[in-house]
């Protein structure tokens, strides 16, 4: 059975990159067999089956993204969102050195809302382009989650390899107090929630393979990307995954060095 990327649902290029991670550092020799869940055999299916010729092992792959906050996926979209308003609305400004526009990270909001936000920044940049030019910042702040700032970038705080003009956006995040750690063995409910649908839907999804090596990927997004595996096992301490999991995994994709990205994986559980 071969596999029909773009008819959707199997990720091939993901499951690809994990079964290589698994060859490389364990000496496996699984290839891949099926798309499983773009063929409707009307049960929920994992999303890829990998076999190993020599020993007709199987193994099956579930992935899941999963984000702290749970809005993360909506509200880093967002900042894209201000980005493109930002550069159409301050397209043909003539600009002959480097000037910065800073948000806040992760920025919640109605689109509109959003637009008519970064609209009357823009605005207020170009009526007083030539005091940002002879150095003056400007700022304001609409409440206390929408604000923006815009400067020319002092040449003392450039990074070496920055451009020497045009218009950059840094996303300012908060800083992180202790009362804002995510506890692993006290998770919220918006995040214990989230974990045990992902665990019902993979009882459901590996029911047909229980012969075979079952795993679940963890795509984690927001605040989960800087948790250490020793986190997650406290996590699973508290709200432990069913028998029919066998593994749990993280899959990012990220920097490997300072130039470099690829798939980076650990094993969780």
């Amino acid at each position: 059975m071969s596999c029909l990327p773009e008819s959707g649902g199997c990720e091939r290029p993901f499951t690809d990159a994990f079964v290589n991670h698994l060859n490389q550092s364990e000496g496996r020799q699984y290839l891949h067999r099926a798309c499983l869940d773009i063929h409707g055999t009307g049960a929920p299916q994992p999303e890829a089956l990998y076999v190993e010729p020599d020993t007709d092992l199987q193994l099956v792959i579930e992935r899941k993204s999963i984000s702290w906050p749970i809005d993360y996926p909506y509200r880093h979209s967002n900042d894209h969102f201000i980005s493109q308003v930002l550069s159409d609305a301050l397209k043909g400004l003539k600009v002959d050195d480097l000037y910065e526009v800073r948000f806040p990270m992760l920025i919640q909001g109605k689109r509109e809302q959003l637009r008519g936000f970064v609209l009357r920044a823009t605005d207020k940049i170009r009526a007083n382009w030539a005091k940002v030019e002879s150095g003056i910042a400007l700022t304001e702040r609409v409440n206390e989650n929408w604000w923006w700032s815009f400067r020319r970038v002092p040449s003392s705080e450039r990074e070496d390899n920055s451009p020497s003009a045009g218009l950059q956006v840094t996303w300012v995040g908060r800083s992180m107090m202790l009362e804002d750690w995510l506890s692993p063995s006290e998770p919220p409910d918006d995040l214990a929630s989230t974990l045990q649908n992902i665990y019902s839907a993979c009882v459901a999804k590996f029911a047909a393979y229980t012969i075979a090596r079952r795993v679940l990927v963890l795509d984690p997004h927001g605040d989960l990307r800087h948790h250490f595996a020793e986190w997650w096992h406290e996590l699973w301490t508290a709200l432990p995954p069913p028998p029919v999991i066998e593994e749990i995994w993280s899959g990012m994709f990220d920097y490997v060095d300072d130039e470099t990205q690829d798939w980076q994986f650990e094993r969780l559980r």
